[in-house]
C-alpha cells in the first residue's frame, strides 16, 4: 500500500471513529421541554400547521406563534411521531426515543461535513485524498458537547435542531451551485429538475428556520455588490449605467437560485410581523443594539472554542500574506473580506429580529451558527492551501501547533452521560408505576426545562410517552426531592 492509500486509509478510519463517539455524545443528551409540545403537538403549534403559508393569518390579522415556521414545525413533528415508532422493532420505547435524537444530529453533523469538505476540496468523491483529508481538518471543530455552548451548529435541545442546524445546512446544499458560479466561475446549465428542485427548496427554507431569510437576502446583496466591482465597465461603479452593464453580466443561473428564495424570504419576515411569541416580553429596538456589544463579547470571551479559531485564521492569514501571496492565495485571503462583511451585516440586523429573554444579549450560540460556518469555511480552505504549499520543513512546524490546537477542541468534547442516566431511570419508574399519580426523583428534568412540581404540567408529556409506547396509558407525575 503507498503512502497517499495509507493516509486515506487512516484519515477515513479517524473521521469514522470521531462520528461514532458524536453518535454517542448526542444519544446521552437528555430530551428537551419543548419536544412535547411540538411533536403531539400544542394548539399554538397547530395553529401553524393549520395555515402553512399565513394565508389565513393574513385574512384575519390574527397573530400566533411562529407563523413563517411551518416547515421546520411540520419536519419535526412528522420525524419525531414516526421514527421512534419505527425504531421499536429493533429497540424499547425509551430507547427509540434517545436514538431518534442522535440519528438525525449525527446526520446534520456528517451532511455539514460533506458539503463543507466538498466546496474545499473541489470533489464530493469521498475517498479522494482531497476531500478525506479537508474532512480530517473540520471534525475536530464541530463540538456536540465541549465548547458546544459558543459555536455549535446541532442544538442539545432536539427541538431547535429543526429550527437552526437543519435548515441552515440545507440552505448550505441549496448555495453549492452559486458557489461555484461565484467563487469558481464555473457556469453550468442547471437543467429542469436542478431548477425544480431549487424552486421547491425556495420555498420550504425561508419558511423552515428563522435564520433563513435574513442570511439568503444578505448574501444575495453580497452576490450584487460583487457583480457591480468586477463587472462594471467604468471607473463609476454606482453609475446607473455600469448597474445596468453589471446586472446584463451576471449568468442567468445566478438570477434563477437567488430570486425565488429572496422573495419567500421577503413574504417570511413580513409574515414574522404577525408572530406573537414573546410579544410581551420584549424590549425597544435601541435596548437590543445596546445589549448587542455585550453579546458579542461573551461570545468570543466565555470559551476558548472561538478565540482559538480566530487565532489560527489570524496565523492562516499572515502566513499566506507572507510566504504565498499567488493569486490563488490571495484570493482566498480576500474571502475573509466578505466573510467580514457579511458578520457585520449580519449581527447588525440581528436585533431587528426580536428579542427573547432565554438570548437577553441577541446573540448566542444558535443565531451565531452562520458566523459559525463562514469562519470554519474559511479556517478550512486556509489551512488546506498552506498543506498542499508548504515545504517539508515548515510543514512539520505548522503540523505540530495545528495538531495541539485540535488537541485542545478533542480533548473539551467529552461524552456527557449524567442527566441521561437521571432522566431515563425516572422514565423506567414511570414506564413501571401502577399510581395515578407518580412521584418522581427531582434530581433532573423529564422532558422539561425544570423539574415538574405540579402534576397538571407534566398532562401533556403523558401524552407523548402513551403515544411512543413507554407507558400503557397516561400517568401523570410530578417530580420531588423529599424521600417516601
Amino acid at each position: 500500500m503507498n503512502k497517499a492509500k495509507l493516509l486515506i486509509v487512516i484519515l477515513v478510519i479517524f473521521l469514522l471513529g470521531d462520528w461514532t463517539y458524536s453518535f454517542f455524545e448526542y444519544y446521552y443528551i437528555p430530551l428537551d421541554g419543548d419536544l412535547t409540545a411540538g411533536v403531539v403537538p400544542s394548539s399554538d403549534v397547530q395553529q401553524v400547521l393549520d395555515d402553512p403559508f399565513g394565508f389565513h393569518l393574513l385574512i384575519s390579522g390574527e397573530k400566533h406563534v411562529n407563523p413563517n415556521r411551518f416547515f421546520a414545525h411540520f419536519f419535526f413533528k412528522e420525524y419525531m411521531q414516526k421514527v421512534p415508532i419505527w425504531l421499536q422493532n429493533l429497540t424499547d420505547p425509551i430507547t427509540s426515543v434517545y436514538l431518534s435524537c442522535a440519528l438525525i444530529k449525527i446526520l446534520i453533523h456528517i451532511l455539514f461535513i460533506f458539503i463543507l469538505s466538498a466546496l474545499l476540496s473541489g470533489t464530493k468523491n469521498i475517498l479522494d485524498e482531497k476531500f478525506v483529508i479537508v474532512a480530517a481538518l473540520i471534525v475536530p471543530f464541530i463540538q456536540a458537547n465541549g465548547y458546544w455552548s459558543h459555536m455549535g451548529i446541532n442544538d442539545r435541545a432536539t427541538t431547535y435542531t429543526f429550527f437552526y442546524a437543519l435548515p441552515v445546512v440545507l440552505l448550505l446544499i441549496y448555495l453549492m451551485p452559486l458557489y461555484r458560479i461565484v467563487f469558481n466561475h464555473e457556469v453550468k446549465n442547471l437543467g429542469p429538475f436542478k431548477s425544480i428542485f431549487l424552486f421547491i427548496a425556495a420555498i420550504i427554507l425561508p419558511l423552515s428556520g428563522p435564520l433563513i431569510p435574513g442570511i439568503a437576502l444578505i448574501l444575495s446583496g453580497m452576490v450584487g455588490f460583487h457583480y457591480l466591482l468586477n463587472n462594471g465597465h467604468t471607473n463609476k461603479p454606482f453609475s446607473v449605467k455600469n448597474m445596468i452593464y453589471a446586472l446584463q453580466k451576471i449568468p442567468s443561473q445566478v438570477f434563477i437560485i437567488l430570486i425565488p428564495i429572496c422573495l419567500i424570504s421577503l413574504y417570511s419576515l413580513f409574515l414574522g410581523l404577525f408572530d406573537s411569541n414573546y410579544t410581551s416580553e420584549t424590549i425597544p429596538i435601541l435596548d437590543r443594539y445596546i445589549k448587542l456589544p455585550l453579546g458579542i463579547y461573551y461570545q468570543i470571551s466565555q470559551s476558548l472554542g472561538v478565540p482559538l479559531l480566530l487565532i489560527i485564521i489570524g496565523v492562516n492569514v499572515y502566513l499566506i500574506k507572507r510566504y504565498f501571496s499567488s493569486p490563488e492565495g490571495m484570493k482566498i485571503v480576500g474571502s475573509l473580506k466578505w466573510i467580514g462583511i457579511f458578520a457585520v451585516v449580519y449581527l447588525l440586523l440581528l436585533p431587528l429580529g426580536g428579542y427573547r429573554p432565554y438570548r437577553p444579549n441577541i446573540l448566542r450560540y444558535d443565531t451565531f451558527i452562520p458566523i459559525t460556518i463562514a469562519l470554519l469555511y474559511f479556517y478550512g480552505i486556509s489551512t488546506f492551501f498552506l498543506l498542499r504549499h508548504m515545504t517539508s520543513r515548515s510543514l512539520n512546524v505548522y503540523l505540530s501547533v495545528f495538531f495541539i490546537f485540535c488537541a485542545i477542541y478533542m480533548n473539551s468534547d467529552r461524552i456527557e452521560t449524567e442527566e441521561y442516566h437521571s432522566e431515563r431511570k425516572c422514565l423506567e419508574i414511570l414506564a413501571n408505576s401502577h399510581a395515578e399519580v407518580t412521584k418522581l426523583p427531582a434530581s433532573c428534568n423529564v422532558m422539561s426545562w425544570e423539574p415538574i412540581k405540579d402534576p397538571k404540567f407534566s398532562k401533556n408529556n403523558t401524552v407523548m410517552l402513551k403515544f411512543w409506547g413507554i407507558t400503557k396509558e397516561e400517568k401523570i407525575y410530578y417530580q420531588s426531592s423529599e424521600q417516601n
